[in-house]
């Protein structure tokens, strides 16, 4: 039985792994996000011959190129949540939108997509194929899930992004799990990387957010469409009701608003807290009077605030409504940019954050004035989180490190290795390891 890595190996971006035995199950298939798209090592033969496709969650890293497997032949499902399914779809019609001509896929992929998906709840075991599988929770964004595969006489546990921590929308993710192997991220996984407090993390985001309020600036906060959109929202909204934060409008814009209506249709799947707000007062944050959309294309109402918070996507800056912000926001030093999600390596998220003073828009160079300031949240897993995670599997014999750059993968392969005395591999782009 071997595991072939085709994505996310030395890399985050384009999480992608071949599990080959009695059958052929592809875990994610997604995108790597730079000045230019990157896919998976994944020719049409071997997407043709998959028997089953997982998807952890809905992330584009994750998701972004499963329509290319039915445009390359691939006949049979994709097992995944609702709310990843709900997501998903979002995702992909706007990856669509924007790539146009340049798309490796077309909307009846899509589409085909869609009609061959398996929609699975927690803990609840799929008997489907030769392999039983399962999903618990795994804490990152709505929908996300760790997988339990079983095949051949062995057990594999695959982490997708995981949070161990609960959030303001989200219960933490499952520990304790049985198994041989085990496929882990590690975004986070240097000894260096350890997350404040939640609300350590707040305070430094209000902090920021209110200097700059009350020099009568507007604040950019890039954020994903999903996850991490919703929970900044919620975020603010809280501390604008009880007073801590300046009186100000908070712009929504991008895909955030929509995936805010997928949040409230898929409340089942939040924290308990939420779900009593929604159903059984008046009180419904996804329904909050602070929250404004732009009236215009131009976004003229928005600029003619004094003050306001504006979340826009993208994240990480690669494009979206949030550099038409930057565009005409960014050359006032009263004015903030707040990063609150991870920057990968050769986005323009990552070069501001490493001080450049000017950035490449569309067919234009901007200088850069305003602010530029990062706030410490994350939907990731700690280093020590991690080594928690792997130790709390129980009969673990070999650990594959993925999904992290700069050495961090590494230094998490030689924790885990002393933690739990399995053997910890970090993969290479395109190699194939027999477990």
């Amino acid at each position: 039985m071997n595991i072939k890595f085709l994505g996310a190996a030395g890399e985050v971006g384009r999480s992608c792994f071949l599990i080959e035995g009695s059958e052929r199950i592809l875990l994610d298939c997604g995108v790597k996000f730079k000045e230019r798209e990157e896919f998976p090592l994944l020719d049409n033969k071997t997407a043709r011959k998959l028997d089953r496709v997982i998807l952890s969650h809905a992330h584009m890293d994750h998701s972004g190129f499963l329509p290319a497997l039915y445009a390359a032949g691939y006949e049979g499902k994709v097992y995944l949540t609702k709310p990843t399914r709900d997501l998903t779809q979002l995702l992909l019609a706007d990856y669509l939108r924007l790539q146009k001509d340049f798309s490796p896929y077309s909307q009846d992929d899509i589409d085909k997509l869609l009609t061959h998906t398996e929609i699975m709840e927690y803990n609840e075991w799929s008997e489907r194929g030769k392999g039983p599988i399962r999903f618990q929770e795994a804490g990152h964004i709505l929908g996300s899930a760790i997988t339990e595969l079983k095949m051949d006489g062995r057990k594999i546990i695959y982490s997708g992004d995981i949070n161990l921590r609960s959030s303001r929308l989200l219960d933490g993710a499952k520990t304790g799990f049985e198994g041989d192997t085990l496929i882990i991220e590690s975004t986070y996984g240097a000894k260096a990387d350890r997350h404040v407090a939640a609300k350590d993390a707040d305070k430094i985001f209000i902090d920021l957010v209110n200097g700059t309020l009350q020099k009568e600036g507007k604040v950019i906060v890039p954020t994903f469409a999903i996850g991490r959109g919703q929970e900044i929202l919620f975020t603010l909204e809280s501390y604008l009701r009880s007073g801590v934060m300046e009186k100000c409008p908070i712009y929504l814009d991008g895909m955030i608003k929509k995936a805010l209506r997928i949040y409230r249709h898929n409340a089942i799947y939040l924290k308990k807290e939420i779900q009593r707000r929604i159903l059984t007062s008046d009180d419904d944050p996804f329904k909050s009077e602070y929250y404004l959309i732009p009236k215009s294309k131009d976004r003229r109402d928005v600029f003619a605030q004094r003050k306001a918070v504006i979340l826009s996507t993208s994240g990480m800056l690669n494009g979206g409504p949030v550099l038409s912000y930057l565009e005409h926001l960014g050359q006032s030093r009263k004015n903030s940019l707040i990063l609150v999600g991870y920057q990968a390596e050769g986005t323009r998220g990552r070069a501001l954050l490493e001080g450049a003073k000017q950035l490449q828009l569309r067919d234009k160079r901007i200088d850069i004035e305003l602010k530029v300031a990062q706030a410490p949240f994350t939907a990731h897993s700690d280093h020590r989180e991690l080594v928690h995670f792997a130790k709390s599997i129980n009969g673990l014999k070999k650990v594959f490190v993925v999904h992290g750059e700069g050495g961090k993968s590494e230094e998490l392969a030689k924790a885990i290795e002393k933690a739990t005395g399995a053997e910890a591999i970090v993969p290479s782009l395109g190699e194939t390891h027999e477990i």
